[in-house]
């Protein structure tokens, strides 16, 4: 099986600070990973990397086999992303939006008016699909920029810190839709500071801190961690992991 994303030693610095350090990782497709850890810890950088918006140092990545900085347009074919900064085309209507994406990745009329009008349903934007996208409140921001995303079914799906601002309903009724998205043999990559919606959305956890890798689990092993003691649950092994087990320690006292 194929990967559809590969880093390779992937290294970015901002002057004498080292963002994403010597970083590597393979994701596979039916995988939906998490990408865990602190701000700064270079997930934002590393997934704007991945989209082909930052340049690297050293390193490469290649999606499904094409490598972002010498095939950036047959990369990109194969990749939705949400930012976690939106820039959106504010003059557009939601559904001109989710139209103009489409014809961008080629697909076929009568396909892509019926995904829209799906894509719609899921993110509860269907009765806001003629208004400017300059008048919607946040988290429709953020989910019409979702609903971007998916259009066309691309192969990986980099969602940076997108479900901020999302009410209940939309984040677990969007966290279901990806969840078989994923098991249909794509693959998403996700990154948010709400670690009970990854524990439950995703099937491996990647845990980032000060741009180096210093866990890689699966579900089950992480599951297997949950069950001690000292790491009830994914926060406390996520604070284990990156050397901060006095939180938890400290937050036994009271």
């Amino acid at each position: 099986m194929k990967p559809i994303l590969e880093i390779t030693e992937l290294t970015k610095s901002y002057g004498r600070l080292t963002a994403v350090d010597a970083l590597s990782m393979t994701i596979k497709p039916g995988e939906a990973v998490a990408f865990i850890g602190q701000n700064g810890a270079g997930k934002s950088t590393t997934m704007r990397a991945v989209a082909g918006l930052a340049s690297i140092d050293t390193g490469s990545i290649r999606i499904c086999g094409h490598d972002i900085a010498s095939e950036p347009v047959e990369a990109r074919q194969h990749f939705g992303y949400v930012s976690q900064d939106l820039d959106l085309y504010n003059y557009l209507t939601g559904e001109e939006f989710l139209m103009l994406v489409a014809q961008i990745r080629g697909c076929a009329p009568g396909d892509s008016e019926s995904e829209i009008q799906a894509l719609l349903e899921l993110c509860d934007l269907n009765d806001a699909r003629k208004r400017l996208i300059r008048e919607y409140s946040g988290g429709m921001a953020r989910k019409i920029a979702m609903a971007g995303a998916l259009v066309g079914s691309p192969d990986l799906v980099i969602l940076d810190e997108s479900f901020v601002g999302l009410d209940p309903e939309s984040t677990y009724r969007i966290g279901k839709f990806l969840k078989s998205y994923v098991a249909q043999g794509r693959a998403i990559l996700i990154s948010s500071h709400i670690l009970d919606m990854l524990h439950a959305m995703c099937n491996r956890f990647f845990i980032l801190h000060h741009g180096r890798c210093v866990a890689d689990y699966s579900l089950n092993e992480l599951d297997e961690l949950c069950h001690s003691p000292e790491t009830p649950d994914i926060t406390a092994v996520y604070l284990q992991k990156t050397g901060q087990a006095g939180l938890i320690r400290a937050d036994k006292a009271f």
